[in-house]
């Protein structure tokens, strides 16, 4: 699909001017970009910053990398640390630390191991977790938590904390949240739920813990 891109190749330095014909962005260095840039692939592996609006199609991160303003991106591939002001991506696979500072729109994430956002909009999310994550808002169609099993570090906590947790159908493990909302609910085990809202049906693990249940009417 990306064969014999016009590329350039960057490894330190501020770009301001980069030639509009370039199709794809490698950086294997210190780089840092102060202009709006819109390419087919951008291939990161070093510390990258992106001070203006990034709309590419693929976006391969394997070192530390920043967003700073909106983004705009097919498919995201995260196997370092990537950090994101805010925007819209369409599938994610993230397999190292995944931070948004706002509020993020996709179709699928799937990640294994640390995720820090305020808010994450999707239609499918799979989160195994490695480490402590932190959602504010979590809303999706179908949304499968569940601890990564298969990580060297075993000492650290694999939980997810929420405040809402909002879709159809909900599989949770190892989750704390303020208020889950769904159709279909299975809270499984090591879940501390405050509040929990369903309209169809639920099941609770036996340790599990669950405050409050309301039955919604479904409209």
């Amino acid at each position: 699909m990306f064969q014999n891109l016009r590329t350039l190749t960057l490894t330190n330095g501020s770009i301001k001017n980069l030639d509009p014909d370039y199709e794809q962005l490698n950086i294997r260095g210190a780089v840092a970009l102060h202009q709006e840039v819109r390419l087919k692939k951008i291939s990161t592996h070093g510390h990258s910053s992106f001070y203006f609006p990034v709309t590419v199609q693929s976006f391969n991160s394997t070192g530390s990398c920043t967003l700073k303003d909106y983004c705009e991106i097919d498919e995201l591939i995260n196997a370092g640390n990537i950090k994101i002001r805010h925007g819209h991506v369409q599938k994610i696979n993230s397999s190292g630390k995944f931070v948004v500072e706002g509020k993020l729109q996709c179709e699928r994430f799937n990640a294994i191991g640390i995720v820090k956002a305020a808010e994450i909009t999707a239609e499918h999310v799979h989160l195994k977790l490695s480490g402590e994550s932190e959602i504010g808002q979590l809303t999706a169609e179908n949304i499968l938590i569940e601890k990564d099993r298969v990580t060297l570090l075993s000492f650290l906590k694999k939980t997810l904390s929420c405040h809402t947790i909002r879709g159809k159908h909900l599989k949770l493990a190892n989750t704390k949240a303020q208020i889950v909302d769904g159709e279909v609910v299975i809270v499984g085990e090591n879940c501390h739920i405050e509040t929990l809202y369903y309209s169809e049906e639920f099941t609770i693990a036996s340790n599990a813990k669950v405050q409050h249940i309301i039955r919604r009417e479904k409209e």
